[in-house]
């Protein structure tokens, strides 16, 4: 059987690990999640935030809880598979222990992601008619004549 490196499989131009087959480093998928909610952190840590900014940033952050269990899933299904078409060897404990034991904790991890979704969605939900009547000149994402905040 010829196992494909999961390592240099493309997506958008970017791979899992954030290396090139040619060694260049290219941010990987994971890094640029965590530097995209690192970035989210630093732009709302202080000032208000409407709530028609926030719908839409729950929008898209809401899957990120819908998505992450697939990801949970497939992550602890190839780790398992990895045992059995690789020369697998863990330097503490035999590596079956500690599959087992990872992929107990990626299924642990995969239905919180599941409840952080339906939570996110919620949160969106219930602000999905909230505006607001501007005290200045800045127009706001969703102006129109007919629309009011």
């Amino acid at each position: 059987m010829t196992v494909v490196n999961v390592e240099s499989r493309l997506h958008g131009g970017r791979s899992l690990v954030g290396f090139t087959e040619q060694g260049e480093y290219v941010a990987g998928w994971p890094e640029l999640t965590y530097e995209s909610l690192r970035a989210i952190n630093h732009l709302t840590n202080q000032g208000p935030i409407p709530a028609p900014t926030l719908y839409r940033v729950l929008g898209e952050l809401k899957g990120i809880g819908h998505l992450l269990p697939q990801a949970c899933a497939q992550l602890a299904r190839g780790l398992e598979e990895s045992l059995h078409v690789l020369d697998v060897y863990d330097h503490r404990r035999d590596p079956a222990a500690s599959v087992t034991e990872a992929v107990l904790l990626l299924n642990q991890a995969l239905r919180v992601a599941t409840e952080l979704g339906s939570l996110l969605e919620a949160a969106q939900s219930v602000i999905s008619e909230q505006g607001y009547r501007p005290d200045d000149d800045h127009p706001c994402l969703f102006d129109d004549q007919d629309h009011e905040r």
